[in-house]
């Protein structure tokens, strides 16, 4: 077996650990392309205003017992949007596959499109994917002072050069026109590619954990913000407190914002409704009057199935249902009969929020929720699946899932919102012996010097330690790949 570390081609390294032989890389040209596509994930898409956030959770980050509920803020929150509109430009202007030229079939979002659960975060999402405009405020966010809501030194990132604050010194910048350049509406073409996307935690729970509330809801849409802690506010466990009563969370010192009817809580049949308007791919109002988000989308050669892995008692990481499983069991059975009377070689892709590393969510002790190995067993019965397509954990992370019917490849994609904020071109082949061959290949966007989404990438660089930054961007075997599944 040839290890990835010890194998190159080209500026892609080959992976084997599933087996086969890499075949010299200008056979690609003789090989058939199966499908063309581009993997997006955790773009995080926030209203930074919203009253519904608990920026100053990020204060507290030295204390271990907070850390389970970071990051709840990020020095370029207000950027996350227009991040996501210079990747959206990147496609639009090169929707084709680097390595076989084939124009990309469909463009696939893993999750956490959004980042706190809001009708305007999903709107500003879709407008920005399916072509419109988007509007996400930055007045009153964290990097807005105008509020003086706070005492010197200012204790988050402040872009006004006027204003003293506990960040310059690490040499964040000085932007003096920031708040106003990101306030500006986004008028975007979209991706002008066929499109689709599944939940993650924060498409459905406030700051990716909290169901939605009454409560909460009402603090959201309101007139006032807070970006300080509660007086005499020290819970014992955080995170679970969270999941309870979020809207304490946001009972500290307020300020005056303009209050937005929009920043309300979305549930998973509002969801799917606004999905099948902006054009998705995979939903109908099947889907949306049952509320179930699992679906398939049939493309020539491959069935890609968008299965959701949010935990309906709330919390961020993953599990899937016993019906689910039932039903993914049958939607992958149909692809092995296909092949069965003679639809050749037709293959799966499942794409959800959470990988096997995240599928372990057991709250609320409920009996017919499942968890990775479940999903796994699942997957390794059909020959016919050959990647799952995640994210979640903002890192660029290949992962062999040996067993069964030779295995699946686990493809995590590192997030928008975060270092290195890169998308991932998926070219899948079938080369004259049969084997299966998928091409992965990293895509930056390309905002010059001076831009929002160049600003944001480097602040999110900043934002990371030399070995965080690094474990994000995934090892060398991660990240530019020829993965290799033998013949089937």
């Amino acid at each position: 077996m040839v290890d990835a570390s010890d194998a190159e081609d080209g500026d892609h390294a080959v992976r084997t650990e599933l087996g086969g032989s890499p075949a010299p890389l200008e056979s690609i040209r003789n090989a058939e392309t199966l499908l063309s596509m581009i993997h997006i994930s955790d773009l995080h898409v926030l209203d930074a205003t919203s009253p519904a956030r608990a920026e100053w959770v990020e204060l507290e980050a030295h204390d271990p017992l907070w850390r389970p509920l970071l990051h709840m803020h990020r020095p370029y929150d207000t950027l996350t949007a227009w991040a996501l509109h210079a990747h959206v430009d990147a496609i639009a202007d090169d929707p084709t596959g680097p390595s076989t030229g084939r124009p990309f079939d469909i463009a696939v979002s893993s999750g956490d499109n959004i980042d706190n659960a809001q009708r305007n975060e999903l709107d500003a999402y879709l407008a920005i994917v399916a072509g419109g405009i988007a509007h996400v405020d930055a007045r009153g966010s964290a990097q807005d002072v105008s509020t003086s809501e706070f005492p010197d030194p200012w204790p988050y990132w402040s872009p006004d050069a006027s204003v003293p604050d506990q960040w310059r010194h690490l040499g964040y910048p000085v932007v003096d026109d920031m708040i106003a350049r990101v306030s500006a509406p986004i008028a975007s073409r979209g991706l002008g590619i066929e499109w689709t996307s599944v939940p993650g935690n924060h498409d459905l729970m406030r700051q990716g954990t909290a169901l939605r509330s009454d409560a909460i809801d009402a603090i959201a849409v309101g007139s006032v913000k807070s970006l300080r802690r509660p007086e005499a506010f020290t819970p014992l466990d955080p995170l679970s407190l969270y999941l309870e009563c979020p809207e304490v969370f946001s009972s500290g010192p307020t300020f005056a914002i303009e209050p937005l009817s929009t920043r309300r809580s979305i549930d998973r049949t509002e969801w799917i409704e606004c999905h099948i308007e902006a054009g998705a791919l995979g939903y109908t109002p099947a889907n949306a009057s049952s509320g179930r988000i699992d679906s398939v989308i049939d493309l020539e050669h491959v069935r890609v199935v968008l299965l959701d892995t949010t935990h309906p008692a709330g919390d961020y990481q993953g599990s899937v249902g016993v019906e689910q499983l039932a039903w993914l069991e049958e939607r992958l059975g149909e692809v092995g009969a296909k092949n069965a009377i003679g639809t050749a070689g037709r293959l799966a892709i499942i794409v959800s929020h959470h990988g096997a590393d995240t599928l372990v969510n057991d709250r609320g002790n409920d009996p017919t929720r499942c968890f990775a190995e479940s999903l796994i067993a699942v997957l390794h019965r059909h020959r016919c699946v050959v990647a799952g397509l995640v994210g979640h954990r903002h890192i660029n992370r290949i992962e062999a899932r040996p067993g069964g019917s030779r295995g699946f490849w686990e493809i995590t994609t590192s997030s928008t919102i975060d270092w290195p904020s890169q998308t991932r071109a998926i070219e899948i082949i079938r080369h004259r012996d049969h084997s299966i061959e998928l091409i992965c290949t990293m895509r930056d966007h390309h905002d010059p010097p001076g831009g929002l989404a160049a600003l944001h990438r480097d602040l999110a660089h900043r934002f990371t330690t030399t070995g965080v930054a690094t474990r994000m961007a995934g090892r060398d075997r991660d990240g530019n790949v020829r993965l290799l599944i033998p013949p089937r």
